[in-house]
């Protein structure tokens, strides 16, 4: 009498374990690399990112300050959607003008590995008249943001002013959240 042979698992099950394996692996140094070449996008217990939410003032004139949140992501790896020249830093910055909130595109890379200096390009929603944002050129100490622009002037008919030129600016934002990006302090 044959004795009944012990019953081997399905190589199939293996095979499946083993891909998980090399998936979950694969996803760890793939992200890990990414906070390797960007330690400014990873925040950390009593390490935070440059990435976040921002809030402050920015002076437009005399006694024209306006109240500004800005927020910033980072362009995290994607295995479908990822270009060698596409900018780190992305985001949304609002500006509150006479009680209404005008929206600018930001997008820009660090300048410095750490991201402590960063430069940030700006597209305002609309082109109506008015002062509008330049870039900025900006510092990061891990607390808060000091921001350098100008402003352009803008015509009724979203032309720029001949030699409307303004000085350079500076402001601070500190950290906020999405409460105060979702709902700006407009007066």
């Amino acid at each position: 009498m044959a004795l009944p042979r012990p019953r081997r698992k399905p190589r199939n099950v293996r095979f499946f374990a083993l891909l998980a394996a090399l998936i979950v692996l694969g996803a760890g140094v793939v992200y890990g690399l990414h906070w390797a070449a960007n330690p400014w996008a990873l925040a950390l217990p009593g390490k935070p990112a440059l990435t976040g939410y921002w809030q402050g003032v920015v002076p437009y004139g005399p006694g024209d300050d306006r109240p500004v949140v800005l927020r910033l992501d980072d362009d995290e790896p994607s295995a479908t959607d990822r270009c060698g020249d596409c900018p780190d830093l992305f985001g949304v910055l609002k500006v509150c003008r006479a009680g209404q909130v005008e929206r600018y595109e930001v997008w820009g890379d660090p300048v410095t590995y750490l991201g402590t200096r960063f430069r940030l390009h700006t597209r305002p929603d609309t082109e109506s008249a008015g002062q509008r944002l330049n870039e900025f050129d900006g510092d990061w100490d891990r607390d808060r943001l000091t921001i350098r622009t100008s402003f352009t002037n803008l015509g009724s008919d979203g032309a720029v002013v001949a030699g409307s030129g303004t000085p350079t600016v500076e402001f601070a934002l500190t950290r906020a959240d999405e409460a105060d990006f979702d709902s700006p302090p407009c007066r």
